[in-house]
C-alpha cells in the first residue's frame, strides 16, 4: 500500500493511494478525483519504476474525468 503525500514534478496527485502488485495488478484510489482505477495486466514486472503502460493507463484515466 502507497499513500502520495507530496507532488514530485509530475508525479501522482497527493492523496491518491493504493497497490503496485508485482504480478500485473494495480489499483489506485484518489479521494479528490472521486475515483478508483484498477488495471490487471497478468504480466509481472521485476522493477521498482512503473513501467510506461502504467503511466499510459493513468493519463487516460485522468484526462478521460477532464473532458
Amino acid at each position: 500500500m502507497s499513500v502520495v503525500t507530496e507532488r514530485d514534478g509530475l508525479g501522482e496527485p497527493v492523496g491518491r493511494f493504493g497497490w503496485n502488485g508485482g504480478l500485473g495488478s494495480v489499483w489506485y484510489a484518489d479521494p479528490s478525483e472521486d475515483m478508483v482505477t484498477i488495471l490487471m495486466t497478468g504480466c509481472a514486472k521485476f522493477t521498482l519504476s512503473p513501467p510506461n503502460l502504467y503511466r499510459d493507463f493513468w493519463t487516460l484515466a485522468y484526462h478521460a474525468i477532464d473532458h
